[in-house]
This record gives structure tokens, C-alpha cells and sequence, in this order.
């Protein structure tokens, strides 16, 4: 194996083993402490720890698909998209930049695909929720740091392209 392949590797497995280390143990605290309990807000609610189920996509979007559609839809296509996408992170020659934010977005994957296929009815844990009620359109869904991870990996993607 050459040097710059293993130290991609290392990047990848670092930021995946973090990543959704970080995103199971915080579910598991929702679990365990937010669930059927009120939501906690701080700075005058516009940051809430509350607890939710979303059987859906983002936003909850195909939540009222049946259960098998989105084991389909939500766990297997997507598992099977994230295999794709390591496999093109090891393979194909891009560059550190897209190395180190496909592996944000591919952590934050299979936080949520780890959830899919651990929970009997299929959903993700969602737990935060921020509303800047200074800034009208400034108003999240719920969300785990899985779907921070994907955020994140998606918007350094995007400012690195906008640079080149």
C-alpha cells in the first residue's frame, strides 16, 4: 500500500470512527435522558434538547412510506450509496479537501443507517433543534450530529468548490 493511500485511510477511519462513536453515544443519552420528558431549552429557547423518532428522511420527508419502502429507500440504498462512496474515496484520486469532507458526510451516513437497522420500526434518534428568532428562516427540524456531519461535509464540498 502506498503513503499517501494509508494516510488517506487513516483520515477516513479516524473521522468515521469519531464521528459516529460521538453520534451513537449522544443518541443513546437522548434515549435515556430526553425521551418522554420535556424539552430543554437554553438561551431563551432557541436551543432545544428534545427527543424525537424520525422514521423519514431529512425533515421527516417519506415518513409515511411503509416501513419496508424505507428500509429499502433509507437503509439499503444508502448503505449501499456510502459502500460506493468509500470505495471511490480509496480508489479514485481526489484530493485531501474531498477526502477529508466525503468522509464527514459518509460518517454521518451510517450514524443514521446504524439507527435504520437497530430499531425495530426503522427510525432515526433526532434530539437538537435550533430556532434564531431574530432570523425569520433561521429554524432547524430536529437533528442528531450525524445530520450535523453530513452538513458539514456537504457545505466544505460546496465552498471548495465555489474556490476552484
Amino acid at each position: 500500500m502506498n503513503k499517501i493511500l494509508s494516510k488517506k485511510i487513516s483520515i477516513v477511519l479516524s473521522i468515521l470512527v469519531v464521528l459516529v462513536l460521538l453520534d451513537q453515544w449522544t443518541k443513546q443519552l437522548a434515549v435515556k435522558y430526553l425521551k418522554d420528558s420535556a424539552p430543554i431549552n437554553y438561551l431563551d429557547g432557541m436551543f432545544q434538547l428534545l427527543y424525537a423518532e424520525n422514521p423519514g428522511a431529512f425533515l421527516g420527508m417519506g415518513g409515511n412510506m411503509s416501513s419496508t419502502t424505507r428500509f429499502v429507500i433509507f437503509g439499503l440504498f444508502v448503505a449501499i450509496g456510502l459502500v460506493v462512496m468509500f470505495w471511490s474515496i480509496l480508489k479514485n484520486k481526489i484530493s485531501s479537501h474531498e477526502t477529508f469532507s466525503y468522509s464527514f458526510i459518509l460518517a454521518g451516513g451510517i450514524g443514521n443507517v446504524i439507527d435504520r437497522l437497530t430499531h425495530a420500526n426503522g427510525h432515526v434518534v433526532d434530539f437538537m433543534f435550533i430556532d434564531l428568532k431574530f432570523a425569520p428562516l433561521a429554524r432547524t427540524g430536529v437533528f442528531n450530529i450525524a445530520d450535523v456531519a453530513i452538513v458539514i461535509g456537504v457545505l466544505l464540498l460546496v465552498f471548495q468548490t465555489k474556490k476552484t
